[in-house]
């Protein structure tokens, strides 16, 4: 399984090469978008796991349920999404993604990294 910092690690490099979001026509945030971008969870997700059905319910509403596809998604993908700690950084990774603009998102990450002791 990926420790914290992997995860951590991973999204951002992602994040910051792709430098823009992941989103439907409309709008709605994606795991994968039809422009080929991904998401900070939907990065983590490997190809071969990857299914359209985990679509449409964000990381943040695992914080209370117990299973669900996406979180079958990431552990077959090396991600125990069924770790409260794991869980609540992907919530935070996700919210860099979701709620910030692109422009943001290198300071964003970058006090997210320190309130972890990552960096």
């Amino acid at each position: 399984m990926l420790s914290a910092r992997d995860i951590y690690e991973r999204v951002c490099a992602h994040l910051l090469k792709q430098r823009a979001v992941s989103e439907d026509e409309n709008g709605s945030c994606r795991l994968r978008s039809a422009h080929g971008r991904k998401c900070a969870i939907g990065s983590l997700v490997k190809d071969d796991v990857y299914d359209p059905a985990i679509e449409g319910t964000g990381i943040s509403y695992y914080r209370h349920a117990q299973d669900g596809k996406l979180l079958r998604a990431l552990y077959a993908s090396d991600v125990n999404a069924y770790d409260p700690g794991i869980i609540e950084l992907l919530c935070e990774l996700e919210q860099v993604h979701d709620d910030a603009s692109v422009d943001q998102w290198p300071h964003l990450l970058s006090a997210l990294g320190r309130r972890h002791a990552f960096i």
